[in-house]
Formats: structure tokens, sequence, C-alpha cells
């Protein structure tokens, strides 16, 4: 456990998981019922909890409190730790400081509504670090700047591939990161965009065989 999580404030933590899991508000009051404590023992020690990041800034005095991804990843949910930084030029030292815990993709990667993934198949992109299973996130969009690299559905085809757009008056050229791959040009108007690339997410494991 913790140092700053001591057995009453984790009694605290687990009587507000139970209190969101029934849909009802995890109040001080409600909070102190469930854990036998007095109303002021739990304000006091919400206090504590929201300076070690378990809790969420209060929105108001009488607000239900709420646990932070930090709070449930240690206590339910589940959670990965991010643990600050990495130097990608000279090397350095990996400190095991937590400064998060992670459960959604979106508090890493910018994502928004209607953003969905994709499972790649083929090659034609590896020249951007982009393999085979690897996973694409894509946000729909029927315009992309030129260069950027989009979910596109050829002309006369029903599977949509993964290419950089390259607009050039009335026609577009999509090119592949890979030189097995020539480019093709189709008149703009039978080129369908469905979306461009956010982000992309592949697991070394499954690239280093592919080396």
């Amino acid at each position: 456990m913790p140092p700053e999580l001591t057995r009453t404030r984790r009694l605290i933590l687990d009587a507000i998981l139970r209190l969101q899991a029934e849909d009802t508000p995890a109040t001080l009051g409600a909070v102190a019922q469930a854990t036998g404590l007095t109303k002021q023992a739990v304000s006091y020690q919400t206090v504590l909890l929201r300076e070690a990041h378990y809790l969420e800034p209060a929105a108001s005095r009488y607000a239900p409190l709420i646990l932070t991804s930090k709070a449930r990843a240690l206590i339910g949910g589940g959670g990965f730790p991010l643990v600050g930084e990495i130097a990608a030029g000279q090397p350095g030292h990996a400190e095991q400081n937590v400064e998060a815990y992670i459960t959604r993709l979106d508090q890493v990667i910018d994502m928004k509504e209607g953003d969905y993934l994709l499972r790649v198949r083929g090659d034609s992109m590896i020249g951007v670090g982009i393999y085979p299973q690897d996973i694409v996130i894509v946000r729909p969009n029927e315009t992309v700047p030129n260069g950027d690299i989009a979910v596109v559905l050829l002309p006369g085809e029903s599977t949509a591939t993964l290419k950089r757009v390259e607009h050039q008056n009335s026609k577009i050229t999509l090119h592949s990161a890979n030189p097995d791959y020539p480019p093709m040009t189709f008149p703009a108007r039978d080129v369908r965009i469905q979306g461009c690339l956010v982000a992309h997410i592949g697991q070394a494991a499954l690239r280093s065989r592919r080396v």
C-alpha cells in the first residue's frame, strides 16, 4: 500500500467506489455512514486524499467525492502507471515517479468523440513505422490536408486503404510508404476519404520479428 494511503483512507476510497457502483452520490455523510467514521473525520481525510491525487478537486462544498484515475487503478478498474519520461537522445536514468494511472487511450492520445480504431493489414506503410497488425486511430473526415495520411476508399473497391494523400487540382494521388507499391492517381471526385490518421499503436515484440 502506498505510504500516503493509510487503512482509514483506503476504507474511504473503497466506500466511495461502492457508492458510485450503486449510483449513490458519495457525499461526506454517505461515506461517513458507509465507513462508520464521523463526517469530520471523513472531511479531514478527504483533504489529504486530494493532496495525494486520489480524489478530484471539489466542484463545490457539498459536491460528491469523485475518485481520480490513480485511485480507480489502485482499488478497482485496473490501469497502467505513467512513470515519467525517457530520453530519446542521450541515455538517462529511468525514475519510477508515477505521474498518473492510465486506464483509457484518450488519456494519452488526443482522441475525440467519434474516433475509431482499425487493425492494419499489409505492409504498404512500413516506411512510416506502420506495420501489419498495428492499430491505427482514425478521425472521421471527408477531407484531409495535403500530405496527411488517411483512410481512403478506392474507386470500384469495397475495402478501404491507408495512404498518404496528395491533392493535385482535379486529381488525387495516393502514396504508400513502401517502394514495392507505386503511387495511384485517380480523379478527385472518385476518391472517398473516410478519415484522417490520428495516431497508431504497434507492438515491439511483433515488430522485432518482422525486421
